[in-house]
């Protein structure tokens, strides 16, 4: 779930080793009930079976999401909600309207928080027909699955007497069948809400209906409850499975002429939920909260606002937050509203010392042993890369990812097959981690590139990520692995570089470099030589790369005795050398090199014993 902005009152959680409200959820209410929800005695009588079904804690009013519940900051994130207010004014006037609107954005952009200001607004207009807010870190179990959902959204439709007869024709359905709830979420929608409406057509005036169904955090619907538990369903394709089922059942109300409310679901960009409204561009709006909407202006009015609140509350002098500071905390936030939450909700934590105090232990806060200040970001990273069919993978590839300068054209090219092993591997990798990285531009071509730098801090910090986190040896064993292997099929060797361009850049990179990532102690063939040397010769035409090759593969060396990797390769490029009229090094020289290594310089090739002649 995401939030733009976490409340000042809100419980701490630093040092909690049970972490159960993350980035948005603030009352742990784990026994609500109808309780919650004020009606008569001969309402809760007729109401009753309903009520056993209702997801209390997913309205967006409820006492479980409460006061401190996720909300835009004044003043910030204007610009969307004019646009998601103006579609659902308006937007039945558009040459083609579309009935459901998709906010969407990076994990932390603020969605959650969007829909809540949203909801709120439509309330006190008469817009709102219903709500249905989904967390995976909820007090409430059911806010995770989809039974409750559309008996949630019922009681929502029944609050509004302009919608004349709906209340009746719902009742008398629960009345001869109270097994309705207990069917599929389509059998449901039809029964309680389509057949009811079609039934009452006519009998008062649309116009003074509510207008919108807010649903948020699809991507937080973790499957059918209890039932998929008892079977053993895998928790991944469960959730996948009900978001697909819940995708399909809005559609169709959607698509119904008895029903006119629009619908605004909000969610992260996953795999299956992406798919979906790819599939169907002309029915569907898809707002997403990228530079467009410009984050930094509004991270930067939320940072100065909470910063002054602060000020005036521990009476703090005016510049006790420097521009400087600002600006840093802005870049680094890098559009994600819940990293600039999360400093605040840090700063403001009495029992952890003063704020100026806390200013200066944040900014340098990769030293920090005790105090863990980005708990709840921190946990919220962890839980979407283990989304992952194989999370090590995907960390080991972002980390790699990350080495590499991916907007260099060349090297988007490059990357993607380096790492996969069969064709589809990134998708399967990668797919459920689209809201912390993408790795494809508009066009569908690869692209690599990270939402949040605060992603890249997690990753490389082991106090942070815990047994996510991947070493630089480990990752060097890694990627050194993932040469070897391509090296040894070597599925490019015979690939014409004049009529396949993507085959000549991945050549050309993967040769130049594979010097870095050559393990000493590995066995490798002549044949891997020669192949190495050809492909060079032919395609970079830079001859600096077998020098450096020279040298790097002897470093690890003993004086007495070369490694098994240095040896096939010293001896293959000696070789190549002598037959093309290089300067091979002396006896003397070789001597020499056993016990100081030869240091080869681009800048004084003249000086290597290992060199082209004139």
């Amino acid at each position: 779930m995401d939030a733009d902005w976490l409340p000042l009152s809100a419980p701490s959680i630093v040092g909690n080793n049970h972490v159960r409200n993350v980035a948005g959820d603030y009352h742990d209410n784990s026994t609500t009930n109808v309780k919650n929800i004020h009606i008569s005695d001969s309402g809760r009588n007729e109401m009753g079976p309903l009520l056993e079904h209702v997801a209390h804690g997913a309205l967006h009013d409820s006492a479980e999401r409460g006061p401190d519940a996720p909300k835009c900051h004044p003043e910030t994130r204007i610009a969307v909600q004019k646009d998601i207010i103006s579609w659902i004014r308006h937007g039945e006037e558009e040459d083609t309207p579309k009935r459901i609107l998709w906010l969407s954005g990076p994990a932390g952009s603020g969605k959650t928080a969007i829909a809540g200001t949203i909801a709120d607004e439509c309330y006190k207009q008469g817009l709102l027909a219903a709500t249905f807010f989904f967390s995976a870190f909820a007090g409430s179990a059911n806010r995770r699955w989809k039974r409750p959902l559309i008996p949630t959204l019922l009681y929502g439709l029944l609050q509004h007497g302009s919608i004349v007869g709906f209340k009746d024709e719902v009742l008398a359905v629960i009345q001869r069948d109270p097994m309705v709830f207990e069917k599929h979420l389509d059998q449901q929608l039809d029964a309680l809400i389509l057949k009811p409406l079609r039934n009452i057509a006519g009998l008062s005036n649309h116009q003074d209906w509510p207008s919108v169904i807010i649903v948020d955090g699809l991507d937080e619907c973790q499957g059918d409850g209890e039932s998929d538990a008892r079977s053993g369903r895998d928790a991944q394709v469960s959730g996948s499975n009900a978001q697909k089922e819940i995708l399909s059942a809005l559609s169709r109300a959607s698509a119904d002429p008895a029903f006119p409310f629009r619908i605004i679901i909000a969610s992260r960009p996953e795999q299956v939920i992406r798919h979906f409204f790819s599939t169907f561009p002309d029915f569907t709006l898809n707002i997403f909260l990228d530079d467009k909407y410009d984050p930094d202006a509004d991270i930067r009015l939320f940072l100065e606002a909470m910063f002054s609140d602060i000020r005036r509350r521990y009476s703090l002098p005016w510049n006790w937050v420097s521009q400087e500071v600002v600006d840093r905390l802005v870049r680094e936030a890098s559009g994600q509203f819940i990293y600039a939450a999360t400093v605040i909700r840090f700063l403001d934590n009495p029992r952890l010392g003063p704020p100026q105090q806390l200013l200066t232990q944040l900014l340098e806060w990769r030293s920090l042993d005790d105090s863990k200040p980005f708990a709840p970001l921190d946990a919220l990273y962890s839980r979407i890369l283990r989304t992952s069919p194989v999370p090590m993978l995907s960390v080991k590839w972002l980390s790699f990812i990350h080495d590499y300068n991916t907007n260099v054209e060349e090297l988007r090219l490059y990357l993607k097959p380096l790492l996969e092993s069969y064709p589809g591997q990134t998708e399967y990798v990668l797919g459920t981690l689209t809201s912390l990285v993408g790795f494809v531009d508009a066009e569908g071509e690869p692209y690599f590139r990270f939402y949040h730098k605060s992603l890249l801090d997690f990753l490389e910090d082991p106090r942070r990520s815990s047994d996510l986190h991947v070493s630089r040896e480990s990752l060097n064993h890694f990627v050194m692995d993932l040469y070897h292997q391509i090296l040894g099929r070597r599925p490019l060797a015979n690939a014409d570089p004049l009529t396949n361009p993507p085959s000549q850049v991945f050549l050309n990179k993967f040769c130049t470099f594979l010097g870095g990532y050559l393990d000493p102690y590995r066995r490798y063939t002549s044949a891997d030589v020669e192949w190495w040397l050809a492909n060079l010769h032919t395609l970079t035409k830079d001859f600096r790369e077998i020098p450096l090759m020279f040298g790097d593969i002897h470093k690890k060396c003993k004086w007495y005795r070369c490694l098994p990797g240095c040896c096939v390769w010293r001896k293959g490029i000696v070789r190549y050398c002598r037959e093309h009229g290089w300067r091979v090094p002396s006896a003397k020289e070789t001597l020499r090199d056993r016990f100081k290594n030869f240091r080869f310089s681009a800048v004084s090739t003249q000086d290597y014993p290992l060199r082209r002649t004139p």
